[in-house]
């Protein structure tokens, strides 16, 4: 008899069992590109014959820090057989592109992933099990970790088993587009959602005997002490690194003023990247999401229609009819969740998925409203705020908006760019083709980013590369974000 699958614990058995038995993540390349028609297990005793059928779960250029697939499983019973259950999930694997293989290998972003999912929001579930306050992540399923040990394992392996969100009606939008106000509007409710909790879980986890010292972290929870995340590891010197190329972009604007004033920006960039920690973020230390972008979210829709809003702000009337209202949203990819302040998601998010015109009309009502619910919500945890206030806040914003300007045009140049998925593609083929390197067990030499120095002059030259080819729309869309933060920090 074929066990049947009702609840998230059946499923998470299933998929631990499949994964397990078959080493089905190190086949779903082969399976994808192979065997459109799938594979038939009939060796799973408690579940019967079993179709197994993979496919890529996401377009060239979606993904940079895993391939991606969307397995779907049908139980199958009786003759003629017919399926008894249908499961289908969505799964993340190692990249098989040898640079991005190598970048993420180097920086861990999959192992970290894989302790948010598995341990630590179970444990911001179970603290918050009697409070209304969502937390807007999908199910998971199964995670493992391959460790690469020369001439034995390569982490073909590792995985994620994620819930399979667009079989659950969410979709993602447009990353060439800019996210309008009323998604706006949902992902700043479930990040400040988010935040909350976690600022919640660190407040908790603070010894007021030892000077507020994070002493009582769980288990769950002390990797983000242990280990370095890769934004800290490597991302602040890409940044600065960035820098020169920010200062080329604005060059041929005819705006000295404003090449005068990015080129002293790029002499403090000591003072201007901030690296967090407890004592300098302030009360609204949390756990960020680390690269909350309009690529990192699914949106549920209402069966209403609303008048839609275009990236500059306008109504478009002849597809107002078909437009939807996102009446929930779920976060992915938590590679880069590290300790920090709660902006460093807002603006992040603000600059690099909405367009100049719909921050220029409503940046600050949006981060009212991302205040408003932040606060609710922390005191509804009865958490105390140390007299922080929405003054505060600006404050900090338009303290970090220098920092988040070059992070908004990096993402920029390197996610808008058509050429991008073709540089990976050609930096792959070249790696392939050189000579296979002698086994040695020397380390390789970490640059200052505490990445080798090879992948450092690999990211330097390729974001050159991306910068030196961006579209007029993008360079204008980039200027924009320039000169508005310009005009905040001079008012």
């Amino acid at each position: 008899m074929t066990r049947e699958i009702k609840n998230l614990v059946d499923k998470q058995l299933f998929w631990k069992t499949l994964f397990e038995t078959k080493n089905l993540a190190a086949q779903l390349t082969s399976l994808a590109e192979n065997q459109d028609d799938g594979v038939i297990y009939d060796d799973l005793l408690q579940y019967g014959k079993v179709h197994v059928v993979a496919q890529s779960g996401s377009n060239a250029g979606d993904n940079f820090q895993s391939d991606t697939f969307v397995v779907t499983a049908r139980l199958l019973q009786g003759r003629p057989e017919e399926p008894i259950n249908v499961l289908s999930a969505f799964i993340k694997v190692l990249p098989s592109n040898s640079f991005l293989r190598q970048a993420v290998n180097e920086s861990r972003v999959h192992q970290r992933e894989i302790n948010m999912y598995h341990h630590f929001f179970g444990l911001l579930r179970e603290m918050h099990a009697d409070q209304p306050i969502p937390l807007d992540v999908p199910d998971c399923y199964y995670t493992h970790v391959e460790e690469v040990v020369k001439g034995e394992t390569d982490g073909s392996s590792t995985c994620i088993v994620l819930q399979d969100l667009k079989a659950d009606h969410y979709r993602m939008l447009d990353i060439k587009r800019g996210v309008d106000y009323h998604h706006c509007h949902m992902a700043l409710t479930s990040l400040a959602h988010y935040h909350a909790q976690t600022m919640n879980a660190l407040r908790t986890w603070k010894d007021s005997s030892t000077s507020g010292e994070l002493s009582r972290v769980p288990p769950a929870a002390q990797f983000f002490l242990d280990e370095i995340s890769m934004f800290d590891m490597g991302l602040t010197k890409i940044l600065q690194d960035f820098a020169t190329t920010v200062v080329d972009l604005a060059k041929p604007v005819n705006r000295p003023d404003l090449v005068e004033w990015l080129t002293d920006l790029q002499q403090r960039l000591p003072e201007i990247m901030l690296v967090d920690n407890l004592e300098t973020i302030g009360p609204l230390a949390c756990i960020l999401h680390g690269d909350f972008w309009n690529n990192n979210m699914l949106f549920k829709y209402a069966e209403q229609t609303y008048h839609s809003e275009e990236e500059d702000g306008t109504t478009n009337n002849e597809t107002a009819a078909s437009a939807n209202i996102p009446v929930s949203l779920k976060m992915v990819d938590f590679q880069q969740a590290r300790i920090g302040h709660p902006l460093s998601d807002v603006l992040y998010f603000m600059y690099t998925s909405t367009m100049p015109e719909l921050r220029q009309r409503s940046m600050l009502v949006l981060l009212r409203y991302y205040f408003d619910t932040l606060t609710t919500d922390l005191r509804l945890l009865g958490v105390s705020f140390d007299n922080y206030t929405w003054q505060n806040f600006l404050e900090d914003y338009k303290k970090r908006s220098l920092m988040w300007m070059f992070a908004g045009v990096l993402m920029i140049t390197m996610t808008q760019n058509k050429q991008v998925v073709t540089t990976l593609q050609d930096m792959d083929a070249a790696e392939k083709n050189k000579d296979p390197k002698p086994d040695t067990n020397v380390e390789p030499v970490k640059g200052e980013s505490g990445m080798s120095l090879d992948m450092e002059e690999k990211m330097r030259n390729m974001m050159a590369t991306r910068a030196q080819s961006n579209s007029s729309a993008q360079s204008d869309r980039i200027l924009k974000l320039i000169l508005e933060v310009k005009a905040l920090n001079d008012s």
